[in-house]
């Protein structure tokens, strides 16, 4: 069988019985496979997608169910004393320091944490002192500086806190 460009040609342009026909036919079998074929890589990424979101999902119930295991009820007055960062937080929520804490960085056995406060008042640091040593903590080292601010003095301060034995 000889390849006529001419006769391909004829086909294209419509000349052909059925010619007509067949360009249509090609154009939509050629639409279907390439629709299917990005339908079946959007199917294939959306499924791992979700695959990957399950496994997520089942390890992060994981270690959700673990830590409530391994974690009492937490009320105002019963945090583990050993949980120095816990306890820092719940006595810097009391005082309201709120975004003026700007660091909290807890040792790997939580027993310590180190803090840093910016803009403190000096009634607020006594209270927070006293409720550090209400709940069995201690402050190990501390850099206290003095910010000019109009009439009241404000501090910076800068902590290293831990619990009693």
């Amino acid at each position: 069988m000889k390849f006529d460009i001419n006769k391909m040609r004829s086909v294209l342009r419509g000349e052909v019985n059925g010619s007509i026909q067949f360009i249509v036919l090609a154009s939509v079998a050629a639409f279907v496979w390439v629709a299917s074929w990005y339908l079946s890589g959007m199917y294939s990424s959306a499924s791992s997608s979700l695959a990957l979101q399950r496994e997520r999902y089942s390890t992060l119930s994981i270690l959700a169910a673990e830590y409530k295991a391994a974690a009492p009820a937490l009320a105002s007055e019963t945090v583990r004393r050993t949980d120095a960062m816990a306890v820092f937080t719940q006595v810097s929520n009391q005082v309201s320091l709120g975004v003026r804490v700007s660091r909290i960085v807890p040792s790997p056995d939580r027993r310590r944490c180190s803090v840093e406060i910016s803009r403190i008042y000096a009634e607020e640091l006594t209270e927070l002192v006293r409720g550090l040593s209400d709940r069995g903590m201690r402050v190990v080292s501390a850099r206290l500086r003095a910010l000019p601010a109009g009439r009241e003095r404000l501090f910076s301060l800068e902590a290293d806190i831990e619990a009693v034995s």
